[in-house]
This record gives structure tokens, C-alpha cells and sequence, in this order.
């Protein structure tokens, strides 16, 4: 304030008056204030920030110095906001300019996080979900593929890691796949390898289409977007970060057993001879044989007599009972990163190197990738800028396991179909003596291959080189326009090898019986290219209202090869993997695919006093992949956040208080660009056949109709949400509800056989799914020396069958109206009193339709984390889980069909082994049920009875044990199981080096060295203890390495 001063004295009363006017005059003028932003701790510059001035209607940002130019008067008030700091309340005084510093800050509603295109915007200013996890804390307790390591950290996203070496995780986002990632603006259309941890600053990831509808098609189902590292403000020319991690994988949190009281063979009978069938069931893949008690059996190992030329018989003993734990070998992670930066006025720059190696816990198996990543920025003046990125990464495997089933498979060999009777060790020199890669040395020769003969003579190799980049150009027009070019590219090159060695039982690779091994080779490669231009807009329209608006034009275009080839009808000379090594002529194929997509779309962000805030979006698209009358689509999105906090005055309590609301409606052609017939499949073409009359190859053209009329599958969704901080922001919630509508998809219907094709393209079905997610983040306890932070996460989400092609009320065993996920099994009959009944062969009678005996999907899942800090020491750990749901346990049905289940050797089978030889002996377990004299059973497909003629009597049928068991505990109701678990994901124990011992070091800036430990503890229910549940959502379980522990060693320094 000022006031006006005078005298009485004529003399001195105008220059009184006249400085007093222009003391009035300099606090009314405008004029150009100029600010640096750091950070409080470490006095890092920091870029991005936003700063308001709503007196005279002003938006500006900080530069890569820090830096900004305001309009500003003396008096005016700028608010201040960045991602990750506390919103800053600035006064412009007297002086021009003035460094600011921003106190960093967990959470709150003016935290500033990356949404879709790389945007940043106010949390509070965004009305969809979006949560954020920062990249430093997923570089200690790592694992090998950087996507892993979101398991249990986000709501609504589900990770299931792979316990095989190599394997890719599976990303579910809201009930649903095929999620976009995006790193720096980059779609990246390949597996999640390519991608170095060290290298990532944050993870955003963008719930469902409200959130990725500037995505496109192909946010359809919500996006994973990476943000990567760059150089900060440095007070000397360079600064060096190292970051160091190793870790020991051993000790089996899920692991197969068998049982090791009887041997191969079926009804107790075996005996060896010559592996082929020549003996007494020495062909016979069952291990329902003799019991181990030391009797005399001739066995693949016994010695031959050399008077009578016969095997000389063993003693029938239990050699291998761990087998598999002997077989596996423990595994290791190692990575290594290094990162050179440096910044100033004129632009900045970062290099890193990472190496990762894994060696795999099947033995000769083994990983190694390599990323290099340059990414960086020059300042053309005050207007003008330029921003470049390349990253590089080559992954290359001398050999990767196959886990599927399968006789490569060592799981298929040690546990599915694996008898005791031998030590695994016994086998390690796997050629017969004199007939190396040629015939190998095992204890059968029908079914089975040598493990360690798998191991090393039947090797896939794996090597891809990986490019992605961008460059970038944005010029300022002023402070409220700008333009900005950019052209990115994505591409890879992939060769793949399988070799199969002479002897080796591989189903594709055995003709006439005869094991002639084989070669083959798949070379693919992929090249995606965006080029965009875009124009933004904003500006203070009023002092009330601010608007911010963009306008994008995007060219996208896709290249598609592959080429495959192998050996046919053998090798001709052994342990040659060649082509040119066929005995017949080589097998070949050679597909390639091109796609364009072309897109104009924008969005407008509009906001009243800051506390109400509008956006709108929209999209045209025109697919290449879709019938020509409906290959343009658009696409739009709408969302409306009030912070009601700002409106009205709430109780001391309350920090914070948000309400938020969204709708977006997006189309998809849902084209998988791996694959290249996959692009062409709304088109008739023809693919390969293989071989025919006289070994030539040949053709098959589509038998599935092409439609013209088909359009593009959309996603209708809509959520509400509610965000609230409290006790001054130490506690968080934020909780959001959606509900979307998923098709018409463009499903395959069957027709009739007299149309000439087997079925029909059509838009047919669509699905309805609901979904809630919570997150609660709090620090429980703030002071210097000691500090606790927790983080909550819990989702749930189903999806029911809304409707369906024509006058069709169903699909399969769903319909319309009922959950999508119905567990559907054909169940035990019983009468009307429960009592089971048997068939005239005294087994399970079954239902002759099928019935839901539960549902597919996880009723919800939940983690939640912790970390503790004293002093310069810290704690945390990570515990998640996935609760309710049933899945088949394909592991265990297997088991007990071949005998090796752990359970199945019992009182029943020693009393039929006991009774082997009793002439009309039948077995000793009978149903304790009804069985059918005579008449049979009628219903239709949903068991409503047509006609029921049975009659009944008592069971008095026994039967014996193994018939029994592999019927019934083969069956449906038997093989469904819980799939609930509980995992400690994570734990880490650091000592962060103080600065006060590092002040008088002439090279570390900061240190710490970390014990992590990943997968501690497993948690789960009896008939899923031979599994990890973690890898699989489907509703039915596959083959796995058995999952292991990790526990290891952090070092991060920087200089």
C-alpha cells in the first residue's frame, strides 16, 4: 500500500506529490519477472513446472535451466505446481528476478503427473484414473523385465511374471489386454525386454479408454507410459551415476512332487527290454508299476549276460526321489548400469549402458541384454528448441527353455510322466557309447528324451536388435502458442533357431517312428513409423478462466516381415544344423504385411478459479485394416473434475477434497501387428498349407467369409471417482468406480457346411464390465530422524454377456445376462437326495451337459507396501495378492492320470498291489453311492431333463485304484481350484552413505548399498501348492519352471 504525503509549505508540496505519483505509477506497471525453480534438497534445476499468474491471466512453464519470464505487477501472487513438489505461493516484490525453491512432497491434488501424449498436468485438473510409480523404486529388488517389476504397485493393473526364463509377463489393465506401452511418446510395438529399468524415471499408468483416448485404437484398453531419465542441473560438467544389482534365485517357492513308492509300468507290471515295447510295458508312459521293495526287474541300466545275451534284473529301487530339484540348477541375476549426464543454459545430454544377464534355473539355459540409451536437447535460442532420443538393445539366448508339454520339457519329463526308478544323475552322458548325436541314452526310447540330452543338444536360440528413437523440433511463437514437429520410428530385427538332434522324440520331427532331428529357422522383422506435427495453444481467457488446446495431425505406417524355413524328413548328417542339411527339400514360407493408419485429433482443457476443470478430446482415424465404407472412425472422450475444496470450506481435517466423472466412447480393429496374415484377416487370402502329394508344398485359402459391412469394435466407458487428502495431507483415498461396454467385437460364427465355408465375420458380441479401484497412501509418522509411509491398493472387476449377434441368447455355455467368466464343468450325477452315482463300470457317472460351478476371475486383488526410515537407514517390503476364483490345475489333473501325483499312492493301491495276483480280484474302492441297473438319462444342453429312465441299486461295484483315480480326480469338479495366494513381492534394507561423510570426497556425490530379497514367501491353498498362481488369469493353469526366491545385493553411487 501507499499513500499519498503533502506539506503546507508551496515549495516542497508538488515534489512531495509528483514522487508520490510515481511511487503509485511503478507498483501499477507490468513488467517481466524472471524466476529460476530448484529443488530445496538438492538445488537441481527443475523443468516443466507451471507458473500462474491469474491477476493478469498468464500461464508460463520453466525451461531445462529453470528458468521462466512472467508478466507479473508488484504484489502479484504466482502459484507454482510440479509434479512431485508442494504447490509454491510466491509474492512478486521489488526485485526482477529471484531463485524459488519447491519442497518435495509425496502426495496432494496439485501434484503434477505425465497423462496421455506425455502431458503433464495438476492432479487436480484430470477427471480419470491415473497413477504414477517412480522409477527409482523398482531398481533394487529387480526383476529381469522392467514391466515385471509393477506387480502389486497399481490398482486395477495385473502383472503376472513368468517363471520361465525368457517369458514375457502378462499385462491385464482393468480385466483387459493388449495394453499400449509408450516411452517418451513412442508406442512400442514389441515385448517389454527393450526396456532398462535404470533408464526409467516414472510410470504413468492411464486406466482404460477415459485416459488413453489420444492414443487412439490402440488405447482402447488404457496405456503404460514411461517416462525416461534426463540430465538434470549439475554444479559441475558431469555428473556419473552407477547402479549395481546381483541376486541368487534358489529355493522353490512352488515346486512339482511325485510319488516315489512305485515305479513305470501300468496294472504293476514292467519290465525292460529294449525301451520300444519289445518288454513288459517298456513303452508305456504310465507310472502305475511295481512297487519299489527291492524284487528283481531287468531295468534300461541292467547289464547283459554275455552267455544268454538277456538283461541281467536290478533291484527294484527308488534311485531318483528329487529328480527335478537335481535336474535344476539355482539361478542368478545380474545388472549393471552406468549414466554420463550433463546440463547447462544451451541444452543437456545423457548416456547410459546397461547389461543384464540371467542365467536360468533349467540348466544350460541363459540370458543377456544390452541397452544403450542417448537421449538429449538443444536450446536454438529462446524459441527455438530440439529434443533427440535413441535407444538401442540387443537380447541374445545361446538357449532358453521349452516348459510347454512336450518330451522337451523337463517338466513333462520329471513330473508329469517321471517315475523314481531313476537317478536323473545316471543319465548325464546322454550318447550311447559309439553312437554320439546319433542315438542317445535313456531309459525308454518311445516317449521320453534324455533330459540332459534336451538340454544341451536341443537348443532355441534367440537373438533381437532393437532400435527406437525420436527427433523432435518446437518453436515458441510466445508464451501462449507454439508448434512442435516430431518423428519417431520403432524397429526390430529377429532371428530365431530350434535345433533338434537325431534320436530326440519331438512330435514334428518323428516320421514313421523314426527320430531324424531337424533344423529351423525364423527371421522377422518389424518397422513402425509416426511422424506428427502439432499446434498448442493457452492462455488466462479471463481472470477466471483458463484454456489450454492442441491440435495434432499423425501419419502412422507398419512393416511387417518374416521368414521361416526348416529341414524335412531329417538331417542327413548328424549334429549338422544347416538347411542345406535336409534330407528332402526345405520347408519355407515368406509373409510380409504393411498397414497405414492416418489421424487428426486434439483435446481442450478448460478451468474455472482453478477449481473446476473441463477437458474434451477427439479422434478421427482411418484404418487401413477395416472394409473400405468403414475404415474412418472417431472417437471422443469427456471428463470434468471439481475440487470441491476450492468451492467451499470443509472441516480442518480435510486437506483435500475432489470429485471427477469421464466418458469416452473408442473404436479398435484390435489388429495384432505381429502377425502378419493377422493384418489381412478381413480380407480373403491365402496361407500355407505345408506339404502334400509328392512332398510339395502348397496353399489353403480362407474358409471364413469376409464381411464389408464389418466396423470397428468400440469401448464405451464411463467412471466416477473421488480423491481426498487429510490431516494436511498425511492421509490419501482415492477411489473410482467404471462401467464399460466392450463391442460389438468381430467374432467368426459358424455356418452351415453346404455354404462352402466354415464361418462368418460379424460384428456379434459385446460385453458389459464393472470394476471398483482403491488406493490409500498415508504417512502414518513424519519426524527427523524416523519416518513410516504405507500404500494401499485393492480393484475388482467382472464382465457379464450383454449381447449377441442375431436372435442367438447365448454363447457357448454363457448367456446373455450371466458373468463371462463362468467356470463350467460336466459335474458328479446325484440323485435327488445328493447321493453320487456310478455307471455299470462302478466310476463317476457324469452329468452329460455341463454345469458353472464357479466363476474364472480373481474376486479381487490387494497389496499393500510399507517403508520406514531412521536416520540414514531404510525398510520397505511389498506384499500383494489375488483372492477368490477358480482355475483347473492342469499339473495336477496330469499327475494323477500318469500316476506320479504325490497322493496317489495310498492305502488303495498298496492293497490292489498287495492283491495283484488274486485271480478275480477287482479293486477295494466303491462309491459310496447309488449305481444305475438300468435306463439312462436325457436332458438338453442346460440340464433340463428330456426323459430319466434310470433305475437304481446300492453301489456294490469296487474297482480298482488306479482306474478309479485317473477318472475321477481327472474330472472337472476335481481339477477346479481356489486360485488364491499371497506373495511378499519385495523387501529391501538400504544404508544411504550421510552427506556429511561424502562432503570432503573429491568424486561420490551420494551412496547406498542395499540386501533386497524378491518372491520371499509364497502363501497358498493345498491343490495349488505345486504352482505358482502368479503367472496365470486364464482359467486354466499351464506348465511352469517352479518359481524361486531371490536374494541379493544393491549398490548406487553417483560421482
Amino acid at each position: 500500500m501507499f499513500k499519498l504525503s503533502y506539506s503546507i509549505s508551496p515549495k516542497v508540496t508538488g515534489l512531495t506529490l509528483s514522487l508520490a505519483m510515481l511511487a503509485a505509477q511503478g507498483f501499477s506497471q507490468t513488467r517481466s519477472f524472471q524466476g529460476r525453480l530448484v529443488d530445496s534438497l538438492s538445488q537441481g534445476a527443475i523443468h516443466g513446472a507451471t507458473i500462474r499468474n491469474s491477476h493478469l491471466a498468464k500461464l508460463v512453464s520453466s525451461d531445462h535451466s529453470g528458468k521462466f519470464v512472467i508478466d507479473a505487477h508488484i504484489g502479484d501472487t504466482l502459484r507454482i505446481g510440479y509434479m512431485g513438489y508442494l504447490p509454491k505461493v510466491f509474492i512478486v516484490g521489488n526485485q526482477p528476478s529471484s531463485v524459488i525453491s519447491l519442497i518435495p512432497n509425496q502426495q496432494s491434488l496439485n501434484e503434477v503427473v505425465v497423462t496421455a501424449l506425455g502431458i503433464k498436468k495438476e492432479k487436480q485438473a484430470i477427471g480419470y484414473s491415473v497413477q504414477e510409480v517412480k522409477g527409482k523404486d523398482m531398481v533394487k529388488a529387480r526383476e529381469p523385465n522392467a514391466i515385471s517389476g509393477l506387480a502389486g504397485r497399481v490398482s486395477g493393473l495385473t502383472i503376472t511374471p513368468s517363471t520361465n526364463l525368457f517369458g514375457d509377463p502378462g499385462i491385464t489393465l482393468r480385466g483387459r489386454s493388449n495394453i499400449l506401452i509408450v516411452v517418451d511418446g513412442m508406442p512400442i510395438n514389441t515385448d517389454s525386454w527393450n526396456l532398462s529399468p535404470d533408464d526409467i524415471e516414472s510410470y504413468s499408468v492411464l486406466k482404460g479408454a477415459n485416459a488413453a483416448a489420444l492414443y487412439g485404437n490402440r488405447g482402447q484398453n488404457g496405456a503404460i507410459v514411461i517416462t525416461t531419465k534426463r540430465a538434470k542441473s549439475q554444479d559441475k560438467g558431469f555428473q556419473v551415476e552407477f547402479n549395481s544389482s546381483t541376486q541368487l534365485q534358489t529355493g522353490y517357492n512352488a515346486i512339482p512332487k511325485i510319488q516315489t513308492e512305485y515305479g513305470p509300468g501300468s496294472n504293476y507290471q514292467y519290465a525292460f527290454k529294449d525301451g520300444r515295447g519289445g518288454g513288459i510295458n517298456d513303452n508305456d508312459y504310465n507310472i502305475w508299476g511295481p512297487r519299489f521293495e527291492g524284487q528283481l526287474i531287468p531295468q534300461y541300466n541292467s547289464p547283459i549276460d554275455p552267455k544268454t545275451g538277456q538283461l541281467i534284473p536290478l533291484p527294484w529301487e527308488a534311485r531318483g526321489k528329487d529328480n527335478l530339484k537335481k535336474f535344476l540348477q539355482n539361478g542368478l541375476l545380474s545388472t549393471n548400469n552406468i549414466a554420463i549426464s550433463t546440463k547447462n543454459d544451451h541444452g543437456d545430454l545423457r548416456l547410459s549402458a546397461s547389461q543384464m544377464f540371467q542365467r536360468g534355473t533349467t540348466p544350460n539355459t541363459k540370458l543377456g541384454s544390452t541397452n544403450i540409451n542417448l537421449t538429449g536437447g538443444i536450446n536454438a535460442g529462446s524459441k527455438l528448441r530440439f529434443d533427440a532420443s535413441i535407444n538401442y538393445n540387443k537380447q541374445s539366448s545361446p538357449n532358453y527353455p521349452n516348459i510347454a508339454y512336450g518330451p522337451n520339457s523337463p517338466i513333462y519329463i520329471l513330473t508329469l510322466w517321471g517315475a523314481a526308478d531313476y537317478d536323473i544323475d545316471d543319465l548325464r552322458n546322454y550318447w550311447q557309447p559309439g553312437k554320439e548325436n546319433v542315438q542317445q541314452y535313456n531309459r525308454e526310447y518311445t516317449i521320453y528324451d534324455n533330459p540332459w540330452m534336451t538340454a544341451y543338444e536341443n537348443l532355441r536360440t534367440y537373438d533381437k536388435d532393437d532400435i527406437y528413437g525420436y527427433v523432435s523440433a518446437n518453436y515458441k511463437f510466445n508464451d501462449k502458442l507454439s508448434l512442435n514437429a516430431r518423428t519417431s520410428a520403432s524397429t526390430w530385427n529377429r532371428n530365431r533357431t530350434i535345433k533338434i538332434p537325431i534320436s530326440a522324440n519331438l512330435y514334428n520331427y518323428t516320421i514313421g517312428g523314426s527320430r531324424v532331428g531337424g533344423y529351423q529357422e525364423t527371421y522377422d522383422t518389424f518397422w513402425e513409423n509416426n511422424t506428427e506435427v502439432s499446434l498448442k495453444y493457452q492462455n488466462r481467457i479471463a481472470e477466471d478462466i483458463g484454456f489450454s488446446g492442441s491440435v495434432f495431425g499423425n501419419l502412422r505406417t507398419v512393416s511387417v516381415k518374416s521368414l521361416f524355413a526348416r529341414t524335412d524328413r531329417g538331417l542327413t548328417v548328424p549334429g549338422v544344423y544347416d538347411l542345406s542339411n535336409s534330407i528332402m527339400p526345405t520347408v519355407s514360407t515368406n509373409d510380409r504385411a504393411l498397414r497405414q493408419v492416418g489421424s487428426v485429433y486434439g483435446f481442450m482443457d478448460i478451468d474455472y478459479k482453478s477449481m473446476l476443470f473441463l477437458n474434451l478430446t477427439g479422434r478421427f482415424d482411418k484404418s487401413s485394416t477395416m472394409p473400405v465404407k468403414n475404415n474412418t472412425y472417431f472417437y471422443p472422450s469427456a471428463s470434468l473434475s471439481a475440487v470441491i475444496s476450492q468451492m467451499v470450506t470443509l472441516p480442518k481435517v480435510i486437506s483435500a477434497l475432489k470429485i471427477r466423472g469421464a466418458y469416452a466412447n473408442v473404436a479398435s480393429d484390435f489388429v495384432n501387428e505381429s502377425a502378419q496374415y493377422d493384418i489381412y484377416k478381413l480380407l480373403p487370402a491365402y496361407s500355407n498349407y505345408g506339404r502334400w502329394a509328392n512332398s510339395m508344398t502348397g496353399v489353403t485359402y480362407t474358409d471364413v467369409l469376409p464381411n464389408p459391412d464389418l466396423v470397428a469394435e468400440r469401448v464405451k466407458t464411463a467412471e466416477i471417482g473421488l480423491e481426498t487428502r487429510l490431516f494436511n495431507n498425511r492421509l490419501g483415498f482415492d477411489f473410482a468406480f467404471f462401467r464399460n461396454l466392450e463391442g460389438p467385437r468381430i467374432i467368426e460364427l459358424a455356418t452351415s457346411v453346404t455354404s462352402g465355408v466354415r464361418a462368418r465375420q460379424t460384428n456379434g458380441l459385446t460385453l458389459l464390465r464393472k470394476g471398483i479401484e482403491l488406493s490409500i497412501d498415508g504417512t502414518l509418522i513424519q519426524q527427523k530422524d524416523f519416518s513410516w509411509n504405507v500404500m494401499v491398493n485393492a480393484s475388482t472387476n467382472h464382465a457379464w454377456l450383454h449381447d449377441i449377434d442375431g436372435h442367438q441368447t447365448r454363447s457357448g455355455n454363457v448367456r446373455v445376462g450371466e458373468r463371462w467368466d463362468g467356470y463350467y464343468v460336466n459335474d458328479f450325477q446325484r440323485d435327488e437326495k445328493g447321493m453320487p452315482i456310478v455307471g455299470t463300470n462302478g466310476l463317476p457317472a457324469y452329468n452329460p451337459y455341463v454345469s458353472r460351478i464357479g466363476y474364472s476371475d480373481n474376486k479381487f486383488t490387494a497389496s499393500i507396501s510399507n517403508s520406514f526410515r531412521y536416520r540414514d537407514f531404510s525398510f520397505s517390503f511389498l506384499v500383494d495378492g489375488r483372492f477368490g476364483g477358480l482355475i483347473k490345475n492342469v499339473q495336477d489333473a496330469k499327475q494323477w492320470g500318469s500316476g506320479t501325483h504325490p497322493e496317489s499312492a495310498n492305502e488303495y493301491r498298496l492293497k490292489d498291489w498287495e492283491n495283484r495276483d488274486v485271480k478275480g480280484y477287482k479293486g477295494t474302492v466303491m462309491t459310496n453311492g447309488l449305481k444305475v441297473v438300468k435306463g439312462q438319462l436325457n436332458t438338453d444342453q442346460d440340464g433340463k431333463i428330456i426323459s430319466d429312465t434310470r433305475e437304481f441299486a446300492p453301489n456294490d461295484i469296487a474297482v480298482l485304484w488306479q482306474n478309479w483315480a485317473t477318472n475321477y480326480y481327472q474330472s472337472g469338479p476335481m481339477t477346479a481350484k481356489s486360485r488364491t495366494f499371497v506373495k511378499l513381492r519385495e523387501i529391501v534394507f538400504s544404508y544411504n552413505v550421510p552427506a556429511n561423510l561424502l562432503k570432503n570426497s573429491r568424486f561420490f556425490r551420494s551412496a547406498s548399498v542395499s540386501v533386497v530379497g524378491r518372491n520371499l514367501l509364497y502363501f497358498t491353498g493345498k491343490g495349488t501348492r505345486n504352482m505358482d498362481l502368479d503367472q496365470f488369469t486364464s482359467a486354466s493353469s499351464d506348465y511352469q519352471t517352479p518359481s524361486v526366491k531371490s536374494f541379493g545385493l544393491n549398490l548406487n553411487a553417483s560421482f
